[in-house]
């Protein structure tokens, strides 16, 4: 049955969804407050992970945040104007790195984006799919030459997943990536995932694709939700929006519009960071990570993008230029070769979960408002199905995907 449905939030998760709901036949209207695709979704690190990706607290996540939390330059801040406000956030996020806990969010999310390149073609098709996606695989590198306990137990769960990954000795790290620092003595290659020319242009291109389907696009903020007899409404600053279902894809968002909905979405502010080299496009050929420090160098069609930083505030504080600084300096250390004469500074907000499940399903009273949301850092891998999903739920059918670990929380 075709319906009217709202999808608010124009970035990866809310154009995904506009274009899967539009194909089904639904009259869709994606509502974004600025320009599309210009959030999260345009300034993250341009990965796909397939089964590479693990959820942000793991075993022994404690010490490691105490450690990285007392240095300066460190991949994880608070501002202490922040830390009453997540204190909730961060107990269930504490509770995620015990590894029963553990293991079952890492099968949820390796669930979510196992498909994403098949799904991907399939939303695209192969020229688009081809112009946008580099399947060059990724590299995780580490510094100190043996695995630790956590490294011992991430391989038993790939293994168990069947994920495919190559383990590389110093010299097999500079067979693949010449331009590595030498300080890097291992590394793990993961052939099944990659990266996007440009994010902006992948979410430009779906949204494209949905508009030449039927799909509108409004530009207004959408201020609160309400449910009545007849359906939905949105007070948005272009007037009233009436809907039979609305879709909340508003990253963070998406928290303001769920207490106006009369609920508390477990959803953080967490601001990330990076810069990017215009021109530098051959220096590495695919998504590197330095594992320990949580950064990430990517090669995208305007240059070399080295992204990273949890730093935890207000979305509308200030960026911080040390942040910057520091993921340049990390970047000259990864690759000492690397020239950067000319650099630009992005910060955005990315809409984080304590269990780094992003929340899919229905509101508890009301099965036509559904959140698709907290993605936190895998917007890119998580898109497809999510939208898969939302589809199932909007259709009143069973979803392919249980969206049981996804739930509202």
């Amino acid at each position: 049955m075709a319906r009217k449905v709202a999808v608010i939030g124009g970035g990866i998760i809310g154009v995904s969804c506009a274009l899967a709901l539009t194909r089904e036949g639904h009259q869709v209207t994606l509502i974004e407050q600025g320009s599309i695709g210009h959030g999260c979704s345009w300034g993250n690190s341009a990965q796909y992970n397939v089964g590479s990706t693990l959820p942000m607290a793991h075993p022994g996540i404690a010490w490691r945040a105490l450690s990285w939390l007392t240095k300066a330059n460190g991949p994880v801040g608070i501002a202490p104007r922040e830390l009453l406000r997540n204190i909730p956030w961060f107990i269930q996020f504490l509770r995620t790195g015990r590894p029963q806990a553990w293991g079952t969010a890492y099968t949820a999310l390796h669930d979510l984006n196992a498909r994403c390149v098949w799904l991907y073609r399939d939303m695209l098709g192969d020229t688009q799919w081809h112009r946008l996606f580099r399947p060059t695989g990724a590299l995780h590198v580490w510094r100190d030459p043996s695995p630790g306990a956590l490294d011992k137990l991430v391989e038993e769960l790939r293994l168990a997943h069947g994920v495919a990954f190559d383990k590389l000795d110093a010299a097999e790290l500079r067979n693949l990536e010449p331009g590595l620092s030498t300080q890097y003595q291992r590394g793990i290659f993961f052939p099944g995932s990659g990266s996007v020319t440009s994010p902006l242009e992948l979410v430009r291109a779906i949204a494209e694709r949905a508009v030449a389907k039927g799909a509108a696009i409004q530009t207004a903020r959408v201020t609160t939700v309400t449910t009545n007899i007849d359906g939905v409404t949105l007070q948005t600053t272009a007037g009233p929006h009436l809907c039979d279902v609305v879709v909340i894809a508003a990253g963070i968002a998406s928290r303001d519009l769920g207490r106006s909905l009369g609920i508390s979405i477990s959803v953080a502010s967490e601001r990330g960071y990076h810069v990017t080299i215009p021109g530098v496009t051959s220096v590495i050929g695919r998504p590197v990570v330095d594992t320990p420090s949580a950064f990430v160098a990517t090669p995208l069609g305007e240059g070399l993008r080295i992204a990273g930083i949890a730093e935890f505030d207000a979305p509308d504080a200030p960026p911080n230029d040390r942040r910057s600084a520091q993921l340049l300096a990390c970047a000259r250390e990864m690759l000492p070769d690397l020239q950067a004469m000319e650099v630009s500074n992005w910060m955005g907000v990315r809409p984080s979960t304590p269990d780094s499940l992003p929340i899919i399903g229905s509101h508890p009273d009301h099965e036509n408002v559904l959140f698709a949301t907290g993605h936190g850092h895998m917007g890119i891998s998580g898109a497809p199905m999510t939208a898969a999903l939302v589809c199932d739920l909007a259709a009143r059918r069973a979803p392919q995907l249980s969206c049981a670990p996804y739930r509202l929380r």
